[in-house]
């Protein structure tokens, strides 16, 4: 019985087999003949990039009108061009009709695409094979079409002064070449000389391999030409988009610039993002005049926003004017609300010229200059000399180390606390009788502010400076680097007191020591600086009463003596009616006291009331190498240049 029961279930297991082998061998002779499901299989392969699977399903009429090699750069060229991510195909007919009609739905890099569609399969070898030609990849695309993916370039946004005017816009360029056929033997030697290209540089260029009669051969770019360049034979002119920079040198570091597209220094690199937006994508069946006959996809480009600062064209370009051709740093701010109205670094360097072609002699020229016009000052920092001063009577003031009326003794130009210092002196250029807070601001007086840097003390000199934010990096758009008054603190007495009128290891950021300076026009706090306009500005208090307010108004009311009193270091840029606060400061840089072959910064902060028409003002400068030159006084004069044109 046992043995009866195991015949049995091999016999059933035996069946199943020949069932299931059956079930294949039907699937093969019915469902992978299928006309529907070959359809199924074609675009598959298609998703898949199997192009040579994709040829092996056509009949043979179909492989005789194209080749394998023809087939596959053809449909790799399209799927790849596109983008294709998915593909996704319903048959809408009966699965064995001859005729299958189709749902197509795809992913591509400009978006979906959808199209209905219908392809015939003929029986060859007892499979089904398709009559494949080119509508099979799209309904409406004939043999001699071309199926064009197309980029949607993205504007880039205008970068915007306070009132709107731009700083890098948008705008016309003109590409100057020539074609060769169209040249006569005077046109190389007239073009030189027109567009200061050397001789030798051009007819490198037309002898380029890839050069025909008709080609046009580039020969630089063109913010504005003049009309006779035009005679000029075989010379083109077509215009194209690009960046443009309406303050060009006076506004260099501030803008940047850009490079293949992306912004590569300034605002233009910090806020690119922003600027770029985005590309979008067109695709579309080109037929064979070139004109196009059917958009398959558009993923529409977003342009880049724009950027508005809080610059003032105008001042911008009227510092850049005065001092172009100095070594220099300049910050101009709104004191009552932190507003950037200027930053300027000199010597500059043509941003224009990145975006018309950078010449490797223009580059060379930039590279090799001493001067460093690519070096943005505004970022780093220098020794403040006596622009530091009222700094260190406020805080005197404020910690109640010493008064304003306190006599602190004549000591003539020379002078050192004690005979430990060695050969060591403190010097000053003027005597003058009461040695007080404010006749020290007006003569500018060395001695007395290293003895009022010793009163302070070290201690409370150096949490007063941290307070102030030396020793971080203050946050701005641009990265600046931090003032600071030695990375040991002050390790001598004699470091201490040369502190006391900017010199010892001090080094102060002009923007920096522009928000500091803000304290003086608001009670003793300090505004913090910002250069971007928002809809969420506001005054922003970047350190509460880092100054008392009657340090605040006592030491205001010396440096209006400075500017004001006949005697006074900034006299010179006194204007009538105007309440100008300000003080000088010349840092000398040199390796020990007794170098006379050091240079000279010449330093003047000045502070200029509300007027009628005009914002507050505050101006920090700073030129290099003043010494022989009148120190402090040769930016003393330039700044009294630059605040009459800003009052008219």
């Amino acid at each position: 019985m046992e043995g009866k029961n195991i015949v049995k279930k091999a016999a059933i297991g035996a069946a199943l087999i020949v069932a299931a082998a059956g079930a294949v061998l039907f699937y093969k002779n019915n469902i992978a003949m299928n006309p529907g499901e070959t359809l199924l299989k074609y675009m598959s392969y298609a998703e898949d990039g199997e192009y040579e699977k994709m040829y092996a399903l056509l009949d043979e009429d179909s492989q005789k009108g194209i080749t394998k090699k023809e087939f596959i750069k053809r449909n790799k060229n399209i799927y790849k061009g596109i983008g294709l991510k998915t593909l996704d195909a319903t048959v809408t007919s009966k699965k064995r009709e001859t005729t299958v009609t189709y749902h197509v739905k795809m992913r591509t890099s400009a978006g979906v695409v959808t199209y209905n569609n219908k392809t015939v399969f003929v029986k060859e070898n007892r499979r089904y094979r398709m009559e494949w030609d080119d509508s099979v990849i799209f309904p409406q695309l004939g043999a001699e079409d071309k199926v064009r993916v197309k980029t949607l370039r993205a504007k880039r946004g205008t970068i915007k002064d306070a009132s709107g005017k731009a700083l890098a816009v948008q705008g016309k360029i003109y590409s100057v070449g020539f074609v060769p056929g169209k040249m006569d033997q005077n046109s190389v030697k007239l073009a030189s000389k027109k567009l200061g290209i050397s001789k030798e540089e051009i007819e490198k260029r037309l002898e380029q391999k890839w050069v025909t009669e008709d080609s046009f051969v580039p020969l630089t770019k063109l913010k504005e030409y003049s009309a006779d360049l035009l005679d000029v034979k075989g010379i083109i002119v077509s215009t194209e988009t690009g960046r443009i920079y309406p303050l060009g040198e006076a506004a260099a570091h501030l803008v940047g610039y850009m490079q293949n597209g992306e912004g590569k220094a300034g605002l233009e690199k910090l806020y690119d993002k922003r600027l770029s937006g985005k590309d979008g994508l067109e695709i579309y069946i080109e037929d064979s005049n070139g004109q196009k006959k059917q958009e398959l996809a558009v993923k529409a480009q977003t342009n880049g926003k724009n950027l508005k600062t809080t610059i003032d064209s105008s001042l911008q370009k009227s510092i850049y004017e005065q001092y172009k051709n100095d070594k220099s740093v300049h910050t101009a701010i709104n004191p009552s609300t932190g507003a950037v109205k200027a930053l300027v670094s000199t010597p500059s360097y043509d941003a224009q010229a990145f975006i018309l072609g950078m010449t490797q002699e223009k580059w060379d020229k930039i590279n090799n200059d001493e001067r460093h016009p690519m070096q943005n000052r505004f970022k780093g920092t220098f020794v403040p000399g006596s622009s530091m001063k009222p700094i260190i009577a406020a805080i005197g003031l404020s910690q109640k180390k010493f008064t304003a009326s306190e006599d602190f003794g004549s000591s003539g130009k020379r002078w050192q606390k004690d005979k430990s210092w060695g050969g060591y002196y403190v010097t000053t250029l003027h005597d003058y009788k009461d040695h007080n807070l404010q006749n020290a601001l007006i003569y500018s007086d060395n001695i007395y502010f290293a003895k009022a840097a010793l009163k302070i003390g070290k201690d409370t000199l150096k949490d007063q400076f941290d307070n102030l934010g030396f020793g971080k990096t203050m946050d701005f758009t641009f990265g600046l680097t931090a003032s600071s008054y030695g990375s040991d603190g002050f390790t001598s007495e004699i470091q201490l007191a040369d502190s006391g009128y900017g010199q010892g290891k001090m080094m102060v950021n002009p923007v920096h020591m522009a928000a500091i300076y803000t304290a003086f026009s608001n009670d003793g706090n300090m505004i913090k600086p910002y250069l971007i306009r928002e809809k969420q500005n506001k005054k922003q208090i970047l350190k509460e009463n880092v100054f008392s307010k009657d340090a605040v108004n006592t030491v205001n009311t010396a440096m209006r003596q400075v500017i004001s009193n006949p005697n006074g270091t900034g006299h010179a840029a006194n204007i009538e009616g105007i309440q100008l606060r300000g003080k000088t400061g010349t840092a000398e840089i040199k390796q020990t006291q007794t170098d006379t072959k050091g240079t000279e910064l010449g330093w003047f902060v000045t502070i200029m009331p509300k007027t009628n028409k005009k914002d507050a003002l505050e101006l920090i400068s700073m030129t290099e190498d003043v010494k022989k030159r009148g120190g402090s006084g040769y930016v003393v004069n330039k700044t009294k240049k630059i605040l009459q044109e800003y009052l008219q």
